[in-house]
């Protein structure tokens, strides 16, 4: 596997660990592997791994950094839902 695509592994597990009712996939295509998340009526959003930190890839925040640790990021990506963390 290439590294976009165990970093994607990592943050999905950790929003369905961490963010239960936020639905979420890995997307791979031919340009990079990502994660989709979705909540009530919020997304399809996009978060990938740009090669130093997860980073939007869609929405208001395209662009925007979620930093380097899963578990943190899947609870950015929760409050950016309006999800619960836990």
């Amino acid at each position: 596997m290439l590294k976009s695509e165990v970093s994607a592994e990592r943050l999905h597990a950790a929003v369905r660990r961490r963010a239960p009712r936020i639905a979420t996939s890995v997307v791979r295509d031919e340009e990079f592997t990502r994660v989709s998340v979705t909540y009530r009526d919020a997304g399809p959003l996009h978060i990938g791994w740009d090669g130093s930190s997860y980073t939007w890839h869609n929405g208001p925040d395209r662009g925007t950094s979620l930093g380097t640790d899963p578990d943190k990021a899947a609870d950015l990506i929760a409050t950016t839902l309006r999800g619960s963390p836990r």
